[in-house]
């Protein structure tokens, strides 16, 4: 069975790759090509959790065990840890044991690079705000400068995270510069991303109609990243509509009206109008789609 840290796993996972991997999961999974069930959440010591992701196709099944533990970074270990277990449909065979965290901090991206290569207008995307410095920031930045080249604008409420983020960013040859604030990072974007784990919101109430909003964070009904203001405002998009309503806390807290929220898959064959904002909360299917690249011959 193939064994993939953290390096590996990135290194088998390009941007250029997992995007039409992703839209052809958006159509299989609705065509019933896909099973995901729910997924499993678990109580473990310390207020931490331990999460089970499993989706399957006519070549592969897989499982993503991932730990969360809130604790850790106090200590200095990573608060999310994991696998994901590729197993040949076919006849049961292991194939593979992925970087978790890795598969889905690299498939979030590059489903928000979807959005931004379908919802703003081609060939315009020169400069994209980016509001957080973990990891999920950091991915996001990677792919934004791998696929579109646009300069970053990144501003967080932890200065010293921000910086180190940037540093570390920067020597890899990202387009990226610190901004004082959300309003400051937000001028002259063309897009927005937010990649928190906030309970207030991280951006201001007004914000230009043609930028786009990409919101990542908030995955839980108590977190907020978008203010309701700002999301009652906008055309709605989410990845899956069935995920987004359990865990979307912009668009829980706002109130929406579901029956106008449009799933992804509807938006790319029928394009909502602006002001837009795209939400995502992840799937497994979008895991399983990594997982086929991760093992492309």
């Amino acid at each position: 069975m193939l064994q993939l840290d953290a390096a590996q796993t990135r290194q088998r996972l390009p941007y250029v790759a997992l995007l039409p991997a992703l839209e052809a999961a958006l159509r299989d999974l609705a065509a019933g090509a896909i099973q995901a069930p729910e997924r499993h959440s678990l109580a473990l010591p310390g207020g931490a959790r331990y999460l089970v992701m499993p989706a399957v196709n006519a070549r592969l099944a897989i499982s993503k065990l991932v730990t969360v533990h809130p604790n850790n970074p106090a200590q200095g270990l990573p608060a999310i840890r994991g696998g994901l277990l590729v197993t040949d449909a076919r006849d049961g065979a292991l194939l593979a044991l992925l970087d978790g965290p890795t598969v889905t901090a690299r498939r979030t991206a590059a489903l928000s690079m979807l959005g931004l290569q379908r919802f703003v207008p081609l060939g315009s995307v020169r400069r994209v705000a980016l509001i957080g410095a973990g990891v999920q920031a950091a991915e996001h930045a990677r792919a934004v400068h791998a696929l579109f080249g646009a300069q970053i604008t990144l501003s967080s409420r932890s200065a010293a995270r921000a910086e180190a983020l940037a540093a570390e960013l920067q020597a890899e040859g990202v387009d990226l510069q610190l901004a004082a604030d959300a309003p400051s990072a937000l001028q002259g974007a063309q897009a927005v991303i937010t990649a928190t784990t906030s309970c207030a919101p991280v951006l201001p109430e007004q914000i230009d109609d043609a930028t786009l909003i990409v919101a990542i964070g908030a995955f839980t009904p108590q977190m907020v990243e978008v203010p309701a203001a700002l999301v009652r405002r906008r055309s709605l998009v989410v990845d899956t509509l069935e995920g987004a309503r359990q865990e979307a806390g912009d668009l829980i807290q706002a109130g929406v009206d579901w029956a106008a929220v449009q799933p992804l898959l509807d938006a790319l064959e029928r394009p909502p109008g602006r002001p837009l904002l795209f939400k995502t909360v992840g799937h497994a299917a979008w895991d399983l789609a990594a997982a086929g690249v991760a093992l492309a011959d």
